[in-house]
């Protein structure tokens, strides 16, 4: 769905502490996705140490481009969305794999829950944003226009990016070890974020469908050498149930708010 930085789906045994992290979309994406940095034109090397090869497209010919597919996202006020999410600790050496469900709803309500292989649960009512473990029963409360859900805008807000990041049309994506992966998929446009303010994220890669305008893959380096892989599929626009985007905290949870 956003990282709220991406970082902050990473799953922890240990409670909230050190996490408020891959929705710091998609940002805490993703989606906080980002989820989800235009890079310079030519080549650059990236954190994974590949040389990823750019198109040499102007700013303003993709910040138009990212408009019209704002314009095609914007037919669906309401969706749902499988997603899958790889992410890499830099500290362990090692990643973790996730899967579950994103239910969005204009202007930035959603429900982004893990369902394997442990149940986490992100809910955005436009009012406040709630992240629930259920293994640890903890839920971390944050007001809706927290700074932390910035990612959301990697993913929701495709004509606004260019405030925010410089961009650059790219030919290759990357995996989440940071070495080349397949060519932009067809039908899409792929681009490179490079936040024009220093942060938890040091890029952004993001693969578009120019059918619906959703972003279809986010994948996020972070300065700490950790890295965040979104996937996304099986795409529905539909309307949902406002009630999908409440959340009561079960008995027996320890809650902060914040």
């Amino acid at each position: 769905m956003t990282t709220f930085r991406c970082e902050i789906m990473q799953h922890s045994k240990s409670g909230f502490a050190g996490r408020h992290r891959s929705f710091r979309w998609l940002h805490r994406s993703v989606l906080r996705l980002a989820l989800f940095s235009f890079v310079s034109i030519c080549l650059k090397i990236s954190p994974g140490g590949h040389s990823m090869a750019f198109a040499n497209d102007s700013a303003p010919e993709i910040s138009s481009e990212l408009k019209n597919l704002q314009t095609k996202a914007s037919k669906h006020p309401s969706f749902k969305v499988k997603f899958e999410q790889t992410v890499f600790s830099a500290l362990r050496k090692k990643s973790t794999k996730s899967e579950g469900e994103l239910i969005f709803a204009q202007p930035r309500k959603f429900r982004w829950e893990i369902l394997s292989p442990f149940r986490e649960l992100y809910v955005n009512n436009g009012e406040w944003f709630w992240k629930y473990v259920e293994t640890t029963k903890h839920a971390l409360r944050l007001p809706a226009t927290a700074g932390e859900l910035d990612f959301l805008d990697v993913i929701f807000q495709l004509d606004k990016l260019q405030n925010k990041y410089r961009l650059q049309r790219i030919k290759l994506l990357s995996d989440v070890n940071g070495m080349p992966a397949d060519g932009c998929p067809q039908s899409h446009t792929c681009i490179a974020l490079q936040p024009l303010q220093k942060g938890p994220q040091s890029n952004i890669e993001l693969a578009i469908s120019q059918l619906n305008g959703f972003v279809s893959t986010v994948r996020i380096d972070f300065r700490n050498g950790n890295r965040t892989l979104i996937s996304f599929s099986s795409f529905k626009g539909e309307n949902v149930n406002s009630k999908v985007f409440e959340f009561t905290p079960p008995a027996g949870t320890a809650v902060d708010k914040r």
